[in-house]
């Protein structure tokens, strides 16, 4: 277990060692907090971390809140890679995918037939769409993102998003 271990951080540091390194054009990390609409199962509210990798390759992470089925609390996480596409105006494209768990309330049945209720139950979920991000000045942008969301099990659905976020710049 420790050599695995260990090839996992030698595979990493030699990945990240690789990168070009691009001092003057350093982008700071973003915090997304959004507001969405999509399909009934869909995420309404949530909060986004993207932290750069290269001038056009990010990583994000995400966290999200639906009320979801049975009434129960419905919380989501995912990461994603982000690939920024080259700028056209003042617009930036992207695309991104990632995986990702989510909660649900699957069913829970009576002896005779109807349900009684719901049990929290996790599912592994991927995503894949993209987005636009506009410069609003140097330590804001608006964010507007469209993704699908799979997710798996014996409860799995589909939902489509479209959110819209400000992002601001913490850090340098």
């Amino acid at each position: 277990m420790l050599a695995y271990k260990s090839a996992v951080f030698a595979f990493v540091a030699f990945t990240l060692g690789a990168l070009p390194v691009e001092a003057q054009d350093a982008k700071p990390v973003e915090v997304t907090p959004y507001v969405a609409l999509g399909s009934a199962a869909a995420s309404p509210v949530g909060a986004v971390v993207t932290f750069p990798v290269t001038s056009t390759l990010s990583v994000e992470t995400e966290v999200a809140y639906r009320r979801g089925e049975g009434g129960i609390h419905a919380l989501s996480t995912s990461t994603s890679l982000l690939y920024f596409l080259p700028r056209v105006g003042r617009s930036t494209a992207y695309v991104a995918g990632g995986v990702g768990l989510s909660q649900y309330g699957a069913p829970v049945f009576s002896s005779n037939g109807p349900p009684i209720g719901s049990e929290r139950r996790v599912a592994l979920m991927v995503n894949a769409g993209g987005g636009l991000k506009m410069p609003i000045n140097e330590k804001l942008d608006l964010r507007t993102d469209a993704r699908w969301f799979k997710s798996f099990g014996r409860q799995g659905s589909e939902q489509f998003r479209v959110a819209q976020g400000v992002s601001f710049d913490i850090g340098k």
